[in-house]
């Protein structure tokens, strides 16, 4: 059971759909929740936190050091997988979800930052956020990425949320996370995308028994911010990618077995910067 789940993860099928924008495709690679180095940068696989089954650690001895900071999410993620499987009836119905989110990372970030047009609307990301509403099928024989659908997709105002919703609360963050991402990219910073991801549970898509929530802050650079639109219908190029289940064909440069296979851009590895980004407080 645990292999299928991993290869649903890694495998991607071929095809030709397009990026969503001109510009370097912003990615993310796996990496420990505690020490933040990236898995292919250390030379062991991240095993997932057993309670929560959301952060990712190098060792056991990093999720120790890191239990002080994690234990809060740690309960309350276990505690929110629990009632999603009782409401559902499916036991990981929320690290579903959770894993669908990872696995399509890289096209909803990609996403978002082209719909936003920044070239033509600057710091509209200051305002706007993308969102994405999705509903779990119920077939737990599906491989990860095709066990939800997606039943909309767009742009919307920060100020249209809920002040009771879980995305405000994620949402209101988004000072520090500026704050992160000037830490980051330092005098490249531009601003953070956030990229809001609902779904839903049940047989009725239009009355869901419990709806997952989740918001992802993204810093990007002054150059990403000038990339330009590829597709004029960047919804429908997602719902292809969603079809597929495919990823975002790239290459950061960086290949394992190189001597530095690290494209953090030297912050994780800078002391005094790594510890400033973490005593700004959980992601």
């Amino acid at each position: 059971m645990a292999a299928a789940f991993v290869n649903s993860l890694t495998t991607s099928p071929s095809h030709d759909l397009p990026m969503f924008h001109d510009g370097l495709v912003h990615h993310t690679h796996k990496k420990c929740s505690g020490c933040l180095q990236m898995q292919r940068s250390h030379n062991t696989k991240l095993s997932l936190c057993s309670a929560c089954q959301i952060n990712s650690y190098c060792s056991r001895e990093c999720q120790k050091a890191h239990w002080k900071a994690h234990r809060a999410e740690c309960g309350a993620g276990k505690e929110r997988r629990l009632a999603f499987a009782k409401v559902t009836g499916m036991e990981s119905a929320y690290p579903d979800f959770s894993a669908w989110v990872k696995y399509y990372s890289v096209p909803l970030t990609n996403c978002a930052i082209a719909a936003m047009r920044l070239s033509d609307h600057p710091h509209a990301e200051r305002t706007l956020f993308l969102c994405a509403q999705i509903h779990h099928t119920g077939d737990l024989t599906l491989p990860i990425p095709k066990r939800f659908i997606v039943r909309a997709i767009g742009l919307r105002q920060f100020e249209e949320i809920s002040p009771l919703s879980a995305l405000h609360v994620a949402g209101k963050r988004y000072p520090e996370f500026v704050a992160r991402g000037k830490i980051e990219l330092g005098d490249s910073f531009y601003g953070c995308v956030r990229v809001a991801i609902m779904a839903g549970y049940g047989s009725n898509p239009e009355v869901p028994v419990v709806i997952a929530e989740e918001m992802k802050h993204i810093s990007i650079d002054k150059q990403l911010a000038r990339a330009k639109l590829v597709r004029e219908d960047w919804w429908t190029l997602f719902r292809e990618y969603v079809a597929l289940g495919a990823r975002v064909k790239f290459c950061c440069g960086r290949l394992p077995g190189a001597d530095d296979v690290c494209c953090c851009g030297g912050w994780i590895h800078d002391e005094e910067k790594r510890k400033a980004f973490l005593n700004l407080g959980n992601m």
